[in-house]
């Protein structure tokens, strides 16, 4: 019998160590992720865009995301939008969704805009931590982020409604806690 609640007692702590364990890594990938970004660069599979042909900026605050993303790219046809939503990190899971979004496309003409989400629910990517550096791969695998001190970068095989591959680069404009 002493020995049944020693083992139990081992398997309690150890399983405690591990939650434990599991948190710090959850709050150094949080910290990483938190803050701002700015849009250096975006490849569109073709060519190469910086500003002021394309701009943006994206956030993650404390559970909060912002999106600002102004593609310049084609003059007749400009397209923006602004988005905004929550996300958090669990057991080394970056999760987040978008619950509000305004798109605008067209020129200083003639514009028209919607309010449709990106994507419906909890987008979720795996986490894989390296000393100061994070590579979030998505569950179907066509988005992929690394983002670290100097910045982010942003892949993705089926980008928007035309599902292109792009890659945007970012600067961090703040720094990691």
């Amino acid at each position: 019998m002493k020995n049944t609640f020693k083992l139990f007692f081992f398997l309690l702590l150890f399983n405690n160590f591990s939650l434990l364990a599991n948190d710090h890594i959850d709050k150094k990938i949080f910290n990483i992720i938190n803050g701002v970004y700015e849009v250096v660069s975006w490849f569109d599979g073709k060519k190469l865009h910086k500003y002021p042909t394309v701009s943006g900026r994206w956030t993650f605050y404390e559970g909060q995301v912002i999106s600002i993303i102004h593609n310049r790219i084609n003059p007749d046809n400009y397209k923006s939008s602004v988005r905004w939503g929550k996300g958090e990190v669990k057991d080394k899971k970056f999760k987040y969704t978008y619950t509000e979004s305004l798109n605008i496309k067209g020129n200083e003409k003639f514009s028209t805009f919607n309010t449709k989400l990106l994507f419906e629910g909890m987008r979720s990517f795996d986490v894989d931590l390296n000393n100061n550096e994070i590579k979030m791969v998505s569950e179907n695998k066509n988005q992929v982020w690394t983002i670290n001190e100097k910045g982010m970068v942003y892949n993705d095989k089926e980008w928007g409604e035309d599902k292109i591959f792009v890659e945007r680069k970012w600067k961090r404009l703040t720094p990691i806690k």
